[in-house]
């Protein structure tokens, strides 16, 4: 005797990991290949059934890569026998569907297509994910012989051997794309800088040497391509010294032989001084530029060192370097823009940031210079305009990101917000830990979307509620979830707090740059925090929104779609 319920099948406890495998072979919602409709004509002549099917189950669907004898082209996954199927690594035969109690009521047996009969063998991934099936269905109850499910669980795993060519295959064409572009930049500027000027792989490595660049480190182009640049003209002391201090400012280690690539890579043009060591063995003080180069995916191929030497009057040569600097730079940030061909707000930005960062140089070195001439009423002068120059450092820092955060590469992951939040609330409890907090974290904050990105919006948003909690005795936050409205149901996660809050007619400027409301204490920030957070949910497909009553604390949401 059946059930009177059909049975869902439960959620493998490894869904995200699951999904993530599913997505990594970019196949969902493509077009038919003959290539894997190959497979489901022979496994139907194998199992002697009129439907087979290769079936991907995502989210809330199955959808079919390949399908025999049926016309649908997807069904909801909790109707879907492949479901069930996924649970497991061996073929997961239905011999009666109209007598098992999981199924004897399923819409997909009591209607079209009339399912009597179904096998499936579990399509694994390479990490051992079970992200679909290659199924036979018959409209009669049938059994399998063991030969023909042998041949069936062949036939799945070449069709997952199927999925890692076509992903290959698609990985090659785009390297090849990037190759092309790169080299076709890096001819460019090579044959347009005068300053010397390399163009290096995403590792490190030389891809491009200009006569320049020749005639300052002393080697000749042909002996530089694929040598590592740090490894032969980098000091060590001076790059594990630049190590620590972006360990402090990104708040994570960095390897000392990356560290003068590492603003570039997340985006952020850097000028810094070193010593290059060159091939007669003696050091040159260079002020170096590092920039990244862009393909139309918004991926990182390599990046451009321009340097300068600044031995001859040291400071006049920084003067002058940062001159060309700029020309150069602003040349290198004009090329990329045209081949992104992003907005003129964001380059807007972008240029506004980086042209204040050079004169805070030059600022900077005469201070440093000031101070052996002056007395001490006179160097507490000076500690002031260091103080200052800092600030706007940062604030410069802060806009560069803004305005590069839309070319930042997204890499999707599982993220847990809960655990974030928890990193979050720790950094700034280490900065002020005389304060009380309580904080209240619900399940369900499993998100897939890129780590860093979400790292710095969780930072931002837990930042903001700390500064409204100010003047609070015990500062009190929760994160959790919920599923939206019956109009429009989606995840919904939230950060509330019960700081000052807000007056609700600031609700539509709130994530604007650079705003400000009264009731918040002014405690340091950049003037950019929700605004980030507003670009990063944005990036992701998502909204962001916020409510509040003066002095009833605020609650702010976001959405991340898978």
């Amino acid at each position: 005797m059946v059930a009177d319920v059909m049975q869902l099948a439960p959620i493998p406890p490894t869904e995200p990991e699951r999904l993530a495998a599913l997505r990594r072979y970019r196949i969902l919602d493509t077009e038919s290949e003959d290539e894997f409709d190959d497979f489901t004509a022979l496994a139907a002549q194998i199992c002697q059934t009129p439907i087979a099917l290769i079936s991907l189950v995502d989210q809330g669907r199955q959808w079919f890569k390949s399908r025999l004898g049926l016309e649908a082209t997807e069904t909801p996954r909790d109707i879907a026998f492949c479901a069930h199927a996924i649970l497991g690594d061996g073929i997961f035969e239905v011999q009666d569907a109209s007598q098992d109690e999981r199924f004897h009521d399923n819409p997909l047996v009591t209607g079209g297509p009339g399912i009597g009969f179904y096998a499936g063998a579990p399509l694994l991934s390479g990490e051992g994910q079970a992200i679909g099936t290659l199924c036979v269905i018959d409209n009669a109850p049938r059994v399998l012989t063991p030969e023909q499910k042998k041949a069936l669980a062949a036939l799945g795993r070449q069709v997952v051997r199927q999925m890692e060519l076509r992903l290959h295959l698609a990985r090659e064409r785009e390297l090849a794309q990037i190759h092309r572009r790169h080299a076709r930049f890096q001819k460019a500027v090579m044959h347009s800088a005068v300053a010397p000027s390399l163009s290096l792989t995403p590792d490190g490595y030389i891809s491009g040497f200009n006569r320049a660049a020749e005639t300052l480190l002393g080697y000749e182009s042909a002996e530089m391509l694929g040598v590592h640049f740090a490894t032969l003209f980098h000091l060590h002391e001076e790059l594990a010294a630049r190590a620590r201090q972006l360990a402090v400012e990104l708040g994570r280690e960095v390897p000392a032989n990356e560290s003068f690539l590492e603003m570039a890579r997340i985006g952020l043009a850097e000028t810094h001084e070193w010593h290059y060591r060159r091939k007669n063995g003696s050091l040159v003080p260079v002020v170096a530029s590092v920039a990244s180069l862009y393909d139309d995916e918004g991926a990182i191929p390599g990046f451009v060192l321009v340097a300068w030497d600044i031995t001859k009057s040291r400071q006049a040569a920084i003067d002058s370097a940062l001159e060309n600097a700029d020309l150069e730079k602003r040349v290198a940030a004009r090329t990329a823009d045209l081949e992104r061909a992003t907005g003129d707000l964001q380059d807007l930005s972008h240029s506004i940031a980086h042209d204040l960062r050079q004169p805070l140089i030059a600022i900077s070195g005469f201070t440093r210079l000031l101070e052996s001439h002056v007395g001490e009423a006179g160097r507490r002068y000076l500690s002031r305009i260091v103080s200052g120059i800092r600030q706007i450092d940062v604030r410069a820092d802060a806009l560069l990101y803004f305005a590069n955060l839309s070319r930042l590469p997204l890499q999707r992951e599982a993220v847990d917000l809960g655990k974030l939040l928890r990193k979050a609330v720790q950094r700034l409890q280490e900065e002020q830990p005389d304060r009380m907090l309580s904080l209240s974290i619900k399940p369900g904050l499993l998100v897939m979307a890129d780590l860093a990105l979400m790292e710095r919006s969780v930072d931002d948003l837990v930042r903001n509620a700390w500064n409204a909690t100010a003047e609070r005795t015990l500062a009190e936050l929760e994160m959790g979830c919920d599923t939206g409205t019956p109009e429009k149901p989606e995840t919904v996660y939230f950060l509330r707090d019960n700081g000052a809050g807000f007056d609700s007619r600031f609700a539509k400027v709130l994530f604007d740059p650079f705003q400000r409301l009264e009731a918040v204490p002014a405690i340091g920030g950049d003037g950019l925090g929700l605004a980030r957070v507003k670009r990063i949910i944005a990036k992701h497909g998502g909204r962001v929104w916020a409510d509040s009553q003066d002095d009833a604390g605020a609650t702010f949401y976001f959405t991340i779609p898978d």
